[in-house]
């Protein structure tokens, strides 16, 4: 039976192009494994702390990209396997960063050759590894043989090269020729935005709550691993730092400027007080939406390489959109917290779920701030959301028990009165904007609720009934009342019990 199965040739093609819609994350795969790479040579004691190196080097006008690490590198026996085996990574997901075996192909879809060039520490010869991409390309195309298996196609396009090399050099360097002019990857500013966001790299020195951050993380046992990486491109060469700084822009237009004012630290931990997480969330005035990309919303990282992208934690907010008045870090501890396949999420198993259900908490108390500075900075707005949220207490206490159609009456004429002073409220902006929309939005919902309110509690709780089903009944209900008070309440019961019933068994 073995013998009968193939695995096509376009497995590869599912691996490269197919596996990422962004070209920018082979710099993201590249760096991780060189990352992983200086974490072996730590552990060899071949390289101290702070001696690392990863460049990146780009040279548009030659169409040349370059990555390299001064990491332990791979024995020269075993590197043509490790390079050109697919998913058969020997790393664990448990300390490594590129642990899957696929990422080192990513490049493929984008250049004419890819060459990996590596030499282990003590060994003195380098390995070449080189793969003629466009060859793949055509062996891929499909008006080709559809029966070549993907290791036959491998067999056609690699090559690999034995040489001399200093004993004392160790390194892994992956060169990609012919970029691709429409996959952008020789763009400066792109590339520059994409590496600071991604890559596991410091603060840049110029943000002062940096080193705050670092601190207030090392107290509570977390230490942040970074790395040296150098952005070179035509004749300029610059360390990349992560984006953060002091000061942020909210409104371009207006020119209106936010700032962060203090570090709050969030831990999240599991039943038995053991962290899943840790990291950082900036205090700041909220005056509205960040407009730079590059820091907000909270990020998500593993191995301090971001997971998804700014907006990947909208989904434990309310109300999405104040992620985006958000900045902060979310890095997780937890082993069981394992970065899918293409690194946009983590994979959905326990210890996800509760790191979103953690999240989501830490989300509603960012909301509350938000309202809260906005309500500081507008008595007028203030003051309504009081009443609201007065009229709202009375409103729910009245939907529990039941409402007569005169306290009905008057809890409507209440909340649209609020709702007509929160419209008329001044403005003082994006926040201010947003909570009078969210409060606007809730309200509608009450009157609603009020709207299709009866006299029986029974009747407001039961959800898979229309208003104009709870308005019959309560018309059949108060005739039963009327006809034996005494018996009304068995047979009211029953009643409801049996349209209950009926209920379920259409869902």
């Amino acid at each position: 039976m073995n013998n009968n199965i193939v695995i096509g040739k376009h497995t590869l093609e599912s691996l490269t192009s197919g596996m990422y819609a962004n070209p920018y994350v082979v710099f993201r795969e590249y760096v991780q494994n060189a990352a992983d790479s200086i974490d072996g040579a730590y552990k060899a004691k071949i390289l101290s702390k702070g001696n690392d190196r990863i460049i990146i080097s780009v040279s548009p006008l030659e169409r040349l990209i370059i990555i390299e690490d001064n990491g332990l590198g791979i024995p020269a026996g075993k590197a043509e396997k490790t390079l050109i085996s697919i998913g058969n990574s020997q790393k664990s997901s448990d300390n490594a960063r590129g642990f899957r075996g696929i990422g080192r192909l990513s490049a493929l879809s984008y250049c004419s050759k890819l060459t990996f060039e590596t030499s282990f520490a003590g060994e003195d010869v380098v390995s070449k590894v080189i793969i003629d991409a466009t060859k793949l390309a055509e062996l891929l195309a499909f008006n080709a043989d559809i029966d070549v298996s993907v290791v036959e196609v491998l067999d056609k396009v690699c090559t690999t090269e034995i040489s001399p090399a200093p004993v004392e050099r160790h390194y892994f360097k992956v060169i990609m020729e012919g970029v691709e002019d429409s996959s952008k990857l020789t763009d400066y500013e792109e590339i520059l935005s994409y590496l600071s966001q991604n890559i596991p790299v410091p603060y840049d020195p110029k943000f002062t709550w940096g080193k705050e951050i670092v601190k207030r993380l090392k107290m509570e046992g977390y230490f942040e691993p970074t790395y040296n990486v150098f952005l070179t491109y035509g004749d300029k060469t610059m360390p990349v730092y992560k984006p953060y700084q002091d000061e942020f822009l909210i409104d371009k237009t207006k020119n209106i400027v936010d700032k962060i004012l203090d570090i709050n630290v969030v831990k999240l931990s599991d039943s038995s007080n053991t962290h899943i997480a840790i990291g950082w969330i900036a205090k700041t005035s909220y005056l509205g939406s960040i407009y730079d990309r590059t820091v907000k919303g909270i990020r998500l990282r593993k191995g301090n390489i971001l997971i998804g992208d700014y907006q990947t934690l909208n989904v434990v907010f309310k109300d999405a959109r104040f992620n985006g008045w958000t900045i902060g870090e979310i890095f997780a501890v937890d082993p069981k917290l394992i970065p899918n396949a293409r690194r946009d999420n983590f994979e959905k198993n326990p210890s996800y779920f509760l790191l979103v259900e953690q999240l989501i908490t830490v989300a509603s108390a960012i909301t509350k701030d938000i309202k809260s500075a906005s309500l500081n900075r507008n008595a007028d707005l203030s003051n309504a959301l009081i009443q609201y949220e007065r009229v709202q207490r009375q409103t729910a206490s009245a939907l529990n028990n039941g409402i007569a159609e005169t306290q009905k009456i008057a809890l409507k004429h209440a909340l649209s009165g609020i709702q007509n002073s929160i419209t008329q409220s001044h403005s003082n902006g994006e926040s201010d904007d947003l909570c009078k929309e969210i409060a606007f939005e809730e309200l509608d919902m009450l009157i609603g609720q009020v709207q299709g309110a009866t006299a029986f509690k029974a009747l407001n709780t039961m959800k898979n009934i229309s208003n104009a089903e709870k308005k019959t009944l309560e018309k059949v209900f108060n005739a039963i009342i009327e006809y034996n008070k005494e018996t009304a309440t068995g047979i009211i019961d029953y009643v409801l019990s049996k349209y209950q019933q009926g209920s379920d068994s259409t869902k």
